[in-house]
């Protein structure tokens, strides 16, 4: 992408060289903040898709946006009460597989006042994809469950953002 610059070495010169540079700054500027809002857009399209798909026992009211954290800084934030439990999983029935749990303070079992530790517990709410409804002798149901997987929809919108980096850039600043 280096492009030489020809000017003689006079006074008009050396400012057409100035005014060179200050273009080539603006439009680097231009285009990282383009090529920022792209990686930005497709890691929230792709992580809202992914969690969407999970597999997961309860309500799924996870919410992926693009907040601006600054010059040159973008956020993919996912929201919702069932983010963590989704991204990590939850219970000790499934294995314990996201590669970031541990050093993020994620432990297996740990939530939800010992229930996590069991293989199966009840709960009352919505059963998800996962949860499976039983009847309960007054009529109600209640939901049953053996946890979550650990989806990674973050983790794994990362790393496909990763693999996508260079296209993207020889995209935008093409």
């Amino acid at each position: 992408m280096s492009q030489t610059i020809n000017i003689p070495l006079s006074g008009r010169g050396i400012e057409r060289l100035i005014r060179e540079a200050e273009n080539r700054k603006n439009r680097l500027q231009e285009r990282t903040a383009v090529f920022l809002d792209r990686v930005a857009q497709e890691g929230m399209e792709r992580a809202s898709v992914k969690f969407s798909q999970a597999v997961y026992d309860g309500t799924n009211d996870v919410s992926v946006t693009v907040e601006p954290r600054g010059n040159n800084v973008r956020a993919v934030v996912a929201t919702g009460g069932a983010t963590l439990f989704i991204e990590f999983g939850t219970g000790v029935t499934y294995p314990d597989d996201h590669p970031e749990a541990e050093e993020l303070g994620m432990k297996r079992g740990e939530y939800g006042q010992g229930h996590g530790k069991q293989h199966s517990w009840g709960y009352y709410d919505d059963p998800g994809t996962n949860g499976v409804l039983k009847e309960k002798k007054n009529g109600g149901f209640v939901v049953i469950t053996h946890g979550n997987p650990a989806n990674m929809p973050m983790y794994e919108t990362v790393k496909e953002l990763q693999d996508r980096l260079t296209e993207i850039a020889k995209e935008v600043f093409s």
